[in-house]
Parts: structure tokens; C-alpha cells; sequence
């Protein structure tokens, strides 16, 4: 093939998920399936976001259930690449679909992982389905723009309460109406915002709420000079195409007297839990207050297996330290922030990826004859420090060890799916994981805290896409506020070992080719990004363009991407920093020539050949630069190429999969429920079974995943040879330039 492009685009697609299935249809192992494979339990387990401690004084309904949907489509007239998104014509009484839509769900949901057309006769049969929801009609893959709309009654106890709207995440430049005037305008697509409706709202009746979306992509901006240019905002990887509501609804009732932020603060060198409360007076008086506050042990009742674990189960147990009683004065209409401590002395156990233990800081409201409100904060004590070319958690040298993963297709909104790719870090030996290129659904975040897995939080600064358009003020202006937003969101996870305010973002430049002089003006907007973290969250040290190395020593970690091979020359030596490697070998890239010294002619026989060669790659790498000299290493990518893709849901391997393949949902969908209610789980579309077929186990072990136990265990991995065959030469120009594997 005349270059790489092709066949990374088939891997992305795909291809890289049968070939091992497909092997079934020729080598004897048919398997006939007599009958449809149901899932009886809840696909996502979820909760809502305000927690029984709460409820006396807050409260929450959950918009998530059966919305209308108008698409509406694009003028013919519009032109891309304007910077200038065509207006969203206002929904017509007429047009709404027959058929609703289950939020949370984006409209073209059944794209993501471009495989909307698998089983209906189309060019393209070795890609997975990524059909979640049979019941949407086709044409909503193709929606550009639109509206959705529900109605909703506010409870009779909420008549003291303000009222607020809030969304955890809505794909695409988004404008909120209730009741016929607009209450919000939100533009980004992987964050929560709130919109505070008490004074749009009918409390008596019925209230229409609208959400008007326009896919991120008409909002492009072309460049006239460097023409891979477009996007003006943080692009995520593999959503920036996504269109409406992806993440859960809800209405909060809350006190006009109120917390509206807490950041837990552990700072165990100086034996000291800070803690900032932000406090609001909405009422038309003066407000004399008390804020006190408790820590509660935070004590985890899921079961052990692999159904009951992800499924939600707590309660708090004994208060194990009291905050100090704070005297507060609140103006009419004043916001305040105010500073509390205490001196925990050791009545804190730490959190460790070994010993995740987690406590809950319930802080009150206390008026002379009330208590006005109370608000729960998670968190974990515990302290992430970088001192010389050491990473630090609790005083001592630890080093990180994990996994990425691009967000593929809709499987990632569930917690099982969370859940069984953080067990499979844990059972190779690692610890820590990078939820890749955006910030993911809050249940990743929340699972980290639980399992006991280190997270660098990373933005949808995704630089890889070569579409950032670098050169536009509002890009900049955008992506100040996504970090901000992401930072806001995540800071009291005590799994959070810092922040990543991009990925690979030296591919804009290496691709556009500007002059040295714009580029120099590029890096210094993103070193002035990066090092704002410290602005909203002064606790953590490790800030990175993961991949973009220090940025001319600018940064307090040396990041790098590594390709295949050994590359020891190309750690820096005597940088007094930690050096992380975030992703390495040639997962997604790697042709039979490149991956021949590690196997030989095993690479050009098979798919086994080349996932031997990838083994044998990172197992080196782990032993001779992780281990010795890294704080922080991560393979590209264990979930995808360490692993076999399941066939979840279809076992006749007489013929290819249809949509009549895959788990289904056994339980009735209901409305007001937290968590994504899939109708469907398509065959092939991830490597790993949280249940959802009992034919098959939680996942398959390629060699990549073997040679990781080993090398983090210490042992030897048995088909480990350092032999170095010689590099092949490049393959002659081809005779074919597409050519399909099917079996042994």
C-alpha cells in the first residue's frame, strides 16, 4: 500500500476487531446460537447526583426518558468553513418524529463507531455495528441540527426551592428554552452546566423545556494558509461528531441560602484539611449563618463479582473528624467564598491505589431557627507531590502504570464497560489509566476513586486531529474555559494525579508547517493554558501536554509519545523532572516490516504473528525504560490490542453478524432513570464482556496483556526472545491496494 493512511483508517473502523473472529468461519468452530441473548439487569447502573444526606434540603427529578426530537436540516445555501454556523430555524408543530428519543442518547448515536449500516446490505461488512438503539429511524445518523423537547411538572415541596436545569454533557453548540424564553446557551461538549430556571417556571402545571443543538462542525473556521485548520473548539476524539443530550438530565430543587462549591484540600505534609466553601444568598434578607461540618468514612457495600460490583452501594459509617464551627455574615444577594481547616492527625486513613479509602464532608447551613442546606463532598486523603525526578503519593515514590482509551463507539456511558476495563489494568499490575483525549462521563472518575486507579484527567484538547485552528483568538477562549470546567468538575477526586491540557498538540505543527516564529506564539498559549491549572486547583504539580515533552523546559513533567523499538537515547538525562512516557508502540500503525525485528516472518503470517511482535515490543519497553526510569508509562492501547473483541450476543459463525445479533435489554425501559438504558450491545464493538453473555469471560488475553503481568509481577514472559531479526526492506509498490484476511 503506497502509505500508512488506509490502513489506519481500517483499523479505526474495524477491521482490526473480526479478524479473529472471522477465523471461526473456516477453521471448524461453528457455533449454532438457538436463541436471542437478553441482558436482565441494568446495562449502566447509575445514581443521582444529590445524595440522601442531602435530600432534606435539596432534591433532584431526573429528565432522562422519552424526549421529541425535531431534525432540522442544513440550508443548502450554508457554506463551510465560514466560522459561521447556519441559524437553527425554530421547531415547527408539525415535524416532530414519530418516533421519541431515549435521552440520554445523542440523535446519531447509532454512528458512533461509524458502523450505523452493518447487517442492512452495505459496502462495508467487517465493521462492527454500532447500532444501540434499533428503534431510531436511519435518517437521524445524518442530523446536523435539531430539537428535542420534553415536559415537566415541579414537585408541590419544592415551593421554597430554586429551581435549576442541569445537563452533565450535550454534544454540540446548545441553546436551552423553557416555557418559550431562552435560559442558557451552552458550548462544549463533554462538560455539565446549569441554568437556574426558578423565574421561567410554572409551578402549577405543565413547563416545556427546548434544546436547540448544532453540530460543533458548522462552527469551523478554515484557515487561508495552513488548510488542515478548522475547529475553533476543544474536538475530543471520535465525539466531536456527536449531535444532543449524551449525558444525564436533571432538576435540582436547592435553598436560596447555600453551598454552591466545596474544594476538599489534603495537604498531609502540613497535617492540615482545607477546605473552600463557596456560599450564596439568593433570599431578600441578611443572613447570619453557622456553616459546621463532619467527615463520615465513605463505605463501599457493592458486591464482588463482576455483576454486583459496578452496581451502586454505600452508605456512611462513623464520623472520623469534625470540622471547626465558622461564623458567617451573607448580604442580600452576596456570594462568598470562606476557608475552614482542621487538623486531621492520623484520624484519616490514606488513599492508596492499594487502600482506596474515601470519606464523605458533610458541611450544614445553620440559621438561628433553620438549617438552611447541606452538601456532600467525596474525597480521599491523600497527597500527589512531584520532589526532583520523583512522583510522589503520600510522601513516597510511586510510578503509574496504565492504559488509554479512545472514547469508540456508546458501550463507554456504561459503568460495567468502566468497570471491566479498570479490573483488566489491575489484574496486568497497573494502577493508574488516562481516560483519553476528552473528559469522560463522571462514572469513570468515580470508579477510579473506588477501585483505587490514578488518573491524569485530560481535556478534548485533542491535537492528533490536526483540526485546531491555533491561529483564532476564540479557540484560545474556548479552551480556557474547558480547562476551567474540567477542573472544577474533577478536583475533589482523590484518583486525579493532575492534568492534561492536550494530546499531541506538536502535531498541529508538524502538519501545518508554520514558520518557527508562529509556532514559538502557538507553544507559548499552550504553556500559558497548561500552567493556569494552578489558578483553580494549587494541590496538584503534575501538569502536561501529554506527548509535547516539557515544553522547552516550561512544564514540571517531560511527556513523549514513543513508537515501536527501544528508544533509550531519547530520554533526557539530568532534567531534575519526572519523564513520562503516555503512550507507546505500534498498535495502530505498525505494517508487517516495522513489527518484523520483533517476530520475524511471523509478522507477515497473521494477526497472531503481529500481536506477538506488539508483546514482545512493550514488554522490553517495561523492563528496560519503564521501570528503571519512568513515573509514568502507558502502552497505546492494552483495552484494543492486548485483548480479543467479543462476539457478544452472536455465536453462529455460519454466517456474519446482523442486527439481530448482540445483548438486548431484558428490563422494561423506564422513564426518570440515571444511566444510559441501551436497547442493544453490539457484537465486536469492545473487548470485554461485563456479564452481558455468560458464554464468555470478562475478556480474552492477547500477548500484549500477558507480557504486561508478567513484566509488572516481575516473572519472565515465557515467548520472550530478544532476538533482533533484521529490518526488512519496505514491501514493492502493490499490485493490490485493499486486501481482506478472513480465517487462519
Amino acid at each position: 500500500m503506497e502509505d500508512g493512511k488506509k490502513i489506519r483508517r481500517m483499523i479505526s473502523q474495524g477491521v482490526r476487531y473480526c479478524l479473529l473472529a472471522w477465523a471461526g468461519i473456516f477453521s471448524g468452530t461453528m457455533v449454532a446460537q438457538t436463541q436471542k441473548v437478553v441482558f436482565s439487569r441494568d446495562f449502566s447502573p447509575a445514581e443521582g447526583l444529590v445524595i440522601p444526606q442531602e435530600k432534606p434540603y435539596r432534591d433532584e427529578v431526573c429528565l432522562n426518558g422519552l424526549w421529541d426530537l425535531q431534525c432540522v436540516a442544513v440550508p443548502a445555501s450554508w457554506k463551510s468553513g465560514s466560522g459561521i454556523a447556519p441559524e437553527l430555524a425554530a421547531p415547527q408543530p408539525d415535524q416532530w418524529e414519530k418516533v421519541k428519543i431515549k435521552i440520554p442518547s445523542a440523535i446519531n448515536v447509532n454512528d458512533w463507531g461509524r458502523g450505523s449500516k452493518v447487517g442492512e446490505g452495505t459496502q462495508r461488512p467487517y465493521t462492527p455495528s454500532s447500532v444501540y438503539f434499533p428503534s431510531y429511524p436511519e435518517h437521524w445518523v445524518r442530523a446536523r441540527m435539531g430539537w428535542l423537547r420534553r415536559n415537566f411538572r415541579i414537585p408541590a415541596d419544592w415551593e421554597q426551592k430554586r429551581v435549576l436545569l442541569h445537563f452533565e454533557a450535550v454534544a454540540g453548540d446548545c441553546v436551552i428554552w423553557v416555557n418559550g424564553n431562552e435560559v442558557c446557551h451552552n458550548f462544549d461538549a463533554h462538560l455539565p452546566f446549569e441554568a437556574d430556571v426558578t423565574e421561567y417556571v410554572n409551578r402549577d402545571g405543565e413547563n416545556e423545556l427546548l434544546v436547540g443543538v448544532r453540530d460543533t462542525k458548522l462552527f469551523d473556521q478554515s484557515h487561508p494558509v495552513y488548510k488542515k485548520m478548522g475547529a475553533t473548539y476543544p474536538t475530543g476524539s471520535n465525539t466531536d461528531y456527536l449531535l444532543g443530550i449524551w449525558q444525564d438530565v436533571y432538576l435540582f430543587a436547592v435553598p436560596e441560602i447555600r453551598i454552591t462549591d466545596v474544594f476538599v484540600q489534603s495537604w498531609l505534609d502540613k497535617n492540615e484539611l482545607k477546605v473552600e466553601v463557596e456560599l450564596t444568598n439568593l433570599s431578600s434578607k441578611k443572613a447570619n449563618i453557622t456553616l459546621n461540618g463532619e467527615v463520615r468514612e465513605w463505605i463501599n457495600q457493592a458486591g464482588k463479582d463482576i455483576l454486583t460490583a459496578p452496581e451502586i452501594k454505600w452508605t456512611l459509617g462513623n464520623t472520623a473528624l469534625t470540622m471547626p464551627v465558622t461564623t458567617v455574615v451573607l448580604q442580600k444577594g452576596e456570594k462568598k467564598k470562606v476557608i475552614i481547616t482542621q487538623k486531621p492527625d492520623d484520624k484519616l486513613k490514606y488513599w492508596t491505589p492499594d487502600t482506596p479509602e474515601l470519606y464523605t464532608l458533610l458541611l450544614t447551613v445553620n440559621g438561628k431557627k433553620q438549617i438552611y442546606d447541606c452538601k456532600a463532598t467525596r474525597f480521599g486523603w491523600r497527597q500527589f507531590k512531584i520532589v526532583g525526578d520523583e512522583f510522589q503519593l503520600n510522601g513516597k515514590k510511586i510510578q503509574c502504570f496504565g492504559d488509554i482509551q479512545h472514547p469508540f463507539s456508546a458501550y463507554i456511558c456504561s459503568r460495567r464497560f468502566a468497570y471491566a476495563w479498570y479490573q483488566m489494568i489491575k489484574d496486568f499490575g497497573g494502577n493508574a489509566v488516562r481516560p483519553h483525549a476528552q473528559p469522560w462521563p463522571r462514572v469513570y472518575y468515580d470508579l477510579a476513586d473506588e477501585m483505587g486507579l490514578m488518573v491524569l484527567d485530560e481535556t478534548a484538547l485533542f491535537g492528533s486531529s490536526i483540526r485546531l485552528n491555533l491561529e483564532e483568538d476564540i479557540t484560545w477562549e474556548r479552551s480556557h474555559q474547558h480547562l476551567e470546567r474540567l477542573i472544577m468538575r474533577d478536583r475533589n477526586h482523590p484518583s486525579v494525579i493532575g492534568w492534561s491540557a492536550g494530546n499531541e498538540m506538536f502535531a498541529i505543527a508538524l502538519l501545518n508547517k508554520p514558520a518557527k516564529e508562529v509556532a514559538a506564539v502557538w507553544d507559548d498559549k499552550l504553556v500559558e493554558l497548561t500552567l493556569s491549572a494552578k489558578k483553580y486547583d494549587p494541590t496538584r504539580d503534575f501538569l502536561t501536554l501529554d506527548g509535547d515533552r516539557d515544553m522547552d523546559g516550561r512544564l514540571p513533567v517531560w511527556s513523549k509519545h514513543f513508537s515501536h523499538g527501544l528508544k533509550l537515547e531519547d530520554l533526557p538525562k539530568g532534567l531534575n523532572k519526572p519523564l513520562i512516557v503516555g503512550e507507546s508502540g505500534a498498535t495502530y500503525y505498525g505494517r508487517p516490516h516495522q513489527l518484523y525485528p520483533f517476530v520475524g516472518e511471523k509478522a507477515y503470517l497473521s494477526y497472531k504473528g503481529r500481536s506477538e511482535a506488539l508483546a514482545i515490543d512493550v514488554y522490553q519497553n517495561v523492563k528496560q525504560m519503564a521501570i528503571p526510569y519512568l513515573a509514568y508509562y502507558s502502552p497505546s492501547e492494552v483495552c484494543w490490542f492486548g485483548l480479543e473483541h467479543m462476539n457478544l450476543g452472536y455465536h453462529d459463525f455460519s454466517r456474519l453478524p446482523n442486527l439481530s445479533d448482540g445483548v438486548f435489554a431484558g428490563k422494561a425501559y423506564e422513564e426518570g432513570k440515571p444511566g444510559y438504558q441501551y436497547e442493544r450491545i453490539p457484537p465486536y464493538v469492545t473487548t470485554f464482556n461485563p456479564g452481558l453473555d455468560t458464554t464468555l469471560p470478562l475478556y480474552k488475553p492477547l500477548p500484549m496483556f500477558n507480557a504486561l503481568k508478567a513484566a509488572f509481577g516481575g516473572g519472565e514472559w515465557a515467548p520472550f526472545k530478544e532476538v533482533k531479526h533484521p529490518v526488512k526492506p519496505a514491501c514493492p509498490a502493490p499490485v493490490y491496494t485493499v486486501a481482506y484476511l478472513l480465517g487462519e
